[in-house]
């Protein structure tokens, strides 16, 4: 049974219209890896099983790196992150794209505390920040890399180990486990967890802080904000706050500070008491930033 070099997918050379189709069974990558390798082609798949992932985690009993980014970290990524049973650390990917001002060690200690969480690591794979801190985990044991799809696994991997495994923008790229041998330890490629919101995929954060007026009513997606304290937002760049003055006649339901609201893409940073409004039940937590 040989497999694909990029997803991990059983290769067949007899149905071009099932996934691990290869026109020559001898071929390194299937024929969907070459498509996106080659003429950065997306071919969607259906969502693989988190469930599954996580058994398959927890039966090879292999330490965990489990790798998400600063901008997809919510109640939903923890929740599988606590679902692995083994020895793990939480690897925080991307964290060149945070603005300058922000204390990484701040950062790592807070999200410690409002997420109860023991071992955290910010790095960046694509720009080789802090990998020092991440080798040091390595110490020839059997590794599983895991995380939501997109977060960079596989790049991460083949920076380390000088793999080539197939790497792009697009969700579920992993199909299934990739086991490689190195020297005398097993490390693992796991398939990405599909988490309920699609993952991120930006070049950029945008960090902005708004000293709000009362006579403005700040947008945001589906959220309305209102009030005289601060807020800073953290969003890809390509997201758009939208700022009216109007006549403030919003009934509003929630007054937060020293709170974050978690967004489809991104975060607010709540500090003072400021008013919200949204159709949608909100998701907060303590924040990370104070």
């Amino acid at each position: 049974m040989i497999k694909c070099k990029g997803c991990g997918i059983t290769l067949q050379d007899k149905d071009p219209s099932l996934l691990g189709y290869t026109p020559k069974i001898t071929n390194t990558y299937c024929e969907r890896c070459f498509k996106t390798i080659h003429y950065n082609t997306y071919i969607k798949v259906n969502n693989l099983n988190n469930k599954d992932i996580i058994k398959k985690i927890n039966n090879l009993k292999y330490f965990t790196i489990f790798i998400t980014d600063y901008l997809n970290l919510n109640n939903e990524v923890i929740k599988l992150y606590k679902m692995i049973n083994n020895q793990k650390v939480l690897v925080i990917n991307k964290c060149d794209l945070l603005p300058s001002n922000l204390n990484i060690q701040h950062l790592i200690e807070n999200i410690k505390k409002v997420y109860n969480i023991e071992d955290v690591l910010f790095i960046s794979a694509k720009n080789k920040l802090h990998l020092e801190y991440l080798k040091s985990y390595l110490n020839d044991n059997n590794i599983i890399f895991c995380g939501e799809t997109s977060s960079g696994k596989s790049t991460l991997i083949n920076e380390l180990f000088q793999t080539k495994l197939t790497t792009s923008k697009y969700q579920n790229t992993t199909l299934d486990f990739i086991k490689i041998k190195k020297d005398n330890y097993i490390i693992y490629d796991s398939p990405g967890f599909n988490i309920k919101e699609v993952p991120l995929v930006y070049n950029n954060i945008k960090c902005i802080t708004k000293k709000l007026n009362k006579e403005y009513v700040y947008t945001i997606g589906d959220i309305k904000i209102n009030g005289e304290g601060n807020i800073t937002i953290f969003v890809p760049s390509n997201i758009k706050i939208n700022s009216k003055k109007e006549n403030n006649n919003l009934i509003y339901n929630n007054e937060l500070e020293y709170k974050d609201i978690i967004l489809n893409e991104g975060f607010i940073y709540i500090k003072n008491k400021i008013n919200i409004k949204s159709n949608k039940e909100l998701i907060i937590r303590d924040s990370i930033i104070d």
